[in-house]
Formats: C-alpha cells, sequence, structure tokens
C-alpha cells in the first residue's frame, strides 16, 4: 500500500516553475481580494465606489491595486466614460469569463457552522 509523497518529501525541482500554469492561476487569481472583486463583477459591470460599498473591509488603495492586477492579467476590462467627473466601469472580460466555474464554486461553499452574528440592542 503506497501514500502520496508529502510536502517534506518534495524537491526543489518539484516547486512550480515559470510558465507553469499554477503560478499563473495564483499569480492572477491568488491575492486576498481577487476573488472577492471577481464574485461582485460576475453580476454585472460596477463602478469603483459601488465595489468599495461591497467590500467594505478592503482599502482604497488595495482595491486599486487589485483592479489594477486584474486588468493587467485580462481578467478584467476597466472603461472610462468621458464625463465630468470621470466615470470608470469594471466588468470582467471575455477571458475573464474563463474563471467562472471557481467563482460559481465559491458561491456554492457554505460556512460549515452558522456564523454568530451580535446584534445591537
Amino acid at each position: 500500500m503506497s501514500t502520496a509523497p508529502s510536502i517534506q518529501d518534495a524537491k526543489l525541482s518539484d516547486a512550480p516553475q515559470p510558465g507553469c500554469p499554477m503560478t499563473a492561476a495564483l499569480n492572477a487569481i491568488g491575492g486576498k481580494w481577487s476573488m472577492i472583486c471577481l464574485y461582485w463583477l460576475d453580476s454585472g459591470t460596477r463602478r469603483f465606489n459601488e465595489l468599495r460599498r461591497l467590500m467594505p473591509d478592503i482599502s482604497h488603495k488595495v482595491l486599486t491595486a487589485t483592479l489594477r492586477n486584474l486588468e493587467h492579467e485580462g481578467l478584467i476590462c476597466r472603461t472610462e466614460l468621458p464625463e465630468v467627473p470621470l466615470r470608470v466601469e469594471y466588468k470582467i472580460s471575455p477571458y475573464g469569463e474563463s474563471v467562472r466555474p471557481l467563482i460559481e464554486a465559491v458561491r456554492l461553499l457554505r460556512p460549515r457552522e452558522p456564523r454568530l452574528t451580535l446584534h445591537a440592542t
């Protein structure tokens, strides 16, 4: 009876290499907020402040960096509308559609135990 190799048994040559699909995927969507941004953009086009309201724990700086990374990776499209003040909208790109199965898997996840919520009285 054989067992699966453990992480301790892995060799340096077994580490993901440049050009590895897993490395590329984690670089694209591996950030803490990337999947959450994609989750909210999956339901339609959104503006920056709308995303901020949907994710109140993210800072302005981190949301900006996350959106720039997702745009750089080709997963979202950023559209500047010629209005005053400037209006910017974000949506999932055609290439970003490829992560829909991951987004759907996240959507289907449920916590194992209900979370205790405290209500002010």
